[in-house]
């Protein structure tokens, strides 16, 4: 399950139940209002919108091929362009400030088939124009890395790895370096915080805010456990997160709700319940209290 925010904080792209296993819908926060963009027999994961907000990106399993590839097109569905057609799980892309190029990571050893790079992805960084041309690997085979995204002025991309961030130049011109924060930290619009899961199991996992230095840090979550992928809006204000439920006990099938939460953690608040994410189009707004 994955989320983003829109360019204007107005909207949150998600997956959800639909034709393809997972379908992608746009939830608007004005009206709250549910539409599905697109309805394909391929499943779609880890959508991103572009600067502008006009195009969205991500990685989809097309029926009777193993590999997840990526894809472009219009918020309203139109203008599908396929970016990547080789024998690898591409995932987690991302489009550049100027919404010229899409990084995302690569997974050309997997064994599971589709989805596999997106359970725990694992590989190499690469660059492709946003057109499907020009695709060039950033990172060495031998370096496990994974979720990328551009820095502000487009001329870095960070990335993860196992034993933490990495920064490395998108023309090759220098090796990586190390950044600070743990795995999967990810930096606010300004730069001068970082978000993050922490805890190891679902029941424990908290949403922590640190300063860019990664010294000073806060739990914005202390009274819910299952809390991931902190996302904040383009506005610095506010944090959107998904919270893990298992209500049928640990054999049962995880179930989520999306969450947002002020940056001082006064006003952590269900946006949407688990039937957001069950029956998308089904779905209404609880009334408020």
């Amino acid at each position: 399950m994955t989320i983003a925010v829109s360019p204007t904080d107005d909207a949150i792209l998600f997956n959800a139940v639909g034709t393809g296993r997972r379908d992608l819908y746009l939830l608007n926060l004005t009206d709250q209002k549910v539409s599905r963009i697109g309805d394909t027999p391929e499943y779609e994961t880890a959508a991103s919108f572009s600067p502008d907000g006009q195009w969205i990106v991500y990685a989809a399993g097309i029926p009777g091929d193993r590999a997840d590839h990526l894809f472009a097109m219009r918020l309203d569905g139109s203008e599908k362009t396929q970016l990547t057609d080789v024998d690898a799980n591409d995932t987690s892309p991302r489009f550049s400030p100027d919404g010229k190029s899409v990084v995302f990571a690569r997974d050309k050893t997997y064994n599971w088939g589709g989805l596999a790079a997106n359970w725990e992805p694992g590989g190499v960084i690469c660059v492709v124009d946003a057109d499907g041309t020009n695709l060039r690997q950033l990172t060495a085979d031998e370096d496990i890395a994974f979720a990328p995204h551009f820095n502000v002025d487009g001329t870095q991309v960070v990335y993860s790895t196992s034993s933490g961030r990495m920064s490395i130049a998108v023309d090759g011109a220098s090796p990586p370096q190390p950044l600070v924060g743990p795995p999967r930290a990810v930096p606010s619009p300004d730069q001068q915080l970082l978000a993050y899961t922490q805890g190891k199991y679902s029941g424990d996992t908290k949403i922590v805010l640190a300063d860019a230095a990664a010294k000073s840090q806060r739990v914005l979550t202390p009274d819910c456990g299952g809390c991931y992928q902190p996302t904040f809006t383009h506005g610095g204000d506010r944090l959107y997160f998904l919270r893990e439920e298992w209500p049928d006990g640990p054999t049962g099938v995880p179930k989520f709700s999306l969450w947002v939460t002020d940056l001082d953690g006064a006003n952590a608040r269900q946006v949407a319940d688990r039937g957001l994410f069950d029956d998308p189009l089904g779905w209404k707004p609880q009334p408020a209290p």
